[in-house]
């Protein structure tokens, strides 16, 4: 039987580390988590930073996070953390870590290093949104 395109899960392509774009990924990453939609996200080139500790210490992110703090709207390490918290599949991709410069010691707790025909088995069946 083949499900409804509204029941399939979503798989999010995070390739850019600007914070509009992340912001955004982790909004509708959250909400369709909320929703009990599968997702997987999959970060990569610059994205990858997104699911390394330290993106709490940019600079540039710290200081988009505390005008939407003050505006009332969740930041971009509340929705990271909400979709941590919600067991999301959370893929990098390991030549998007050796682009950053970073490694396996650098990335949150969970994340998954796989290449790309990895991720494309594993969303297969998922509606790709790319960021």
């Amino acid at each position: 039987m083949t499900l409804p395109m509204a029941e399939k899960g979503l798989a999010f392509l995070v390739c850019d580390n600007d914070f509009n774009r992340l912001h955004t990924a982790f909004m509708l990453a959250a909400s369709a988590l909320a929703m009990n939609r599968d997702i997987i996200l999959f970060a990569t080139g610059p994205g990858a930073l997104v699911l390394c500790r330290e993106g709490r210490s940019d600079p540039a992110w710290e200081k988009a996070d505390a005008v939407l703090a003050s505006q009332g709207i969740a930041t971009l390490m509340m929705l990271r953390d909400a979709v941590v918290s919600m067991n999301a599949r959370l893929l990098v991709c390991e030549t998007g870590l050796l682009r950053t410069s970073r490694n396996s010691e650098d990335l949150l707790e969970g994340v998954e290093i796989v290449g790309m025909p990895t991720f494309l088995d594993l969303s297969d069946s998922y509606k790709l949104v790319t960021f």
